[in-house]
């Protein structure tokens, strides 16, 4: 029984620290994402900014005809 006490241990500490190594890799890939998007928007200006998403003409010249099919 203190054998299987100690692998429990041995295990839950393992765990542990995987998780919080998870946790801060997470925190650190979320920070340098909000410095990229910080600079981004930085030097970005409001006349470069496009005013749709989408494409003002179909991606393929046959678009109204797969449509229909």
């Amino acid at each position: 029984l203190v054998r299987l006490e100690e692998e429990y241990y041995e295990y839950h500490s393992s765990m542990t620290r995987c998780w919080e190594e998870l946790i801060q890799c997470n925190a650190d890939i979320l920070s340098h994402f909000k410095d990229a998007i910080r600079d981004h928007d930085r030097s970005i200006s409001a006349k470069t900014c496009p005013t749709s998403i989408l494409p003002q003409k179909p991606l393929f010249s046959d678009f109204k005809d797969r449509m229909m099919l």
